[in-house]
């Protein structure tokens, strides 16, 4: 395969997968509003690793506080779980470069290469 094939195919599938997450992340927002129930239907780890893809996908960084809101969850429960994220590698915490006063989080390289890859694939 010539490298501006593959690199076009590369653009492609990210490009499929990010509107794919839109379309996901869309979906769960509309199911959370028509039927509400969080503690039945609530996947946050989920939420924000969507909220996550999207942000990455368009070059946009994401505090921490940002991410918490998108989990849906209480921002002390939030928190706990955006640390197992961390722990378990699949999300990176770093201190933001232009304001010490709050960090960014990112998707794992490696995590974000399967993401993108699932998204691709489908809706969720």
């Amino acid at each position: 395969e010539h490298p501006v094939d593959a690199a076009h195919a590369a653009t492609d599938e990210a490009s499929l997968a990010l509107a794919n997450a839109k379309r996901a992340l869309r979906r769960r927002i509309l199911r959370r509003q028509l039927l509400g129930h969080d503690a039945l239907f609530g996947e946050p780890a989920w939420d924000m690793l969507i909220d996550l893809f999207i942000h990455q996908g368009e070059g946009k960084p994401v505090s921490t506080s940002s991410i918490c809101i998108a989990s849906g969850v209480p921002i002390t429960t939030a928190l706990r779980l955006l640390q197992r994220l961390c722990e378990v590698g699949l999300l990176i915490r770093a201190a933001d470069p232009d304001d010490g006063r709050r960090n960014l989080v990112r998707i794992a390289p490696n995590v974000a290469h399967r993401l993108t890859a699932f998204f691709a694939a489908g809706d969720e």
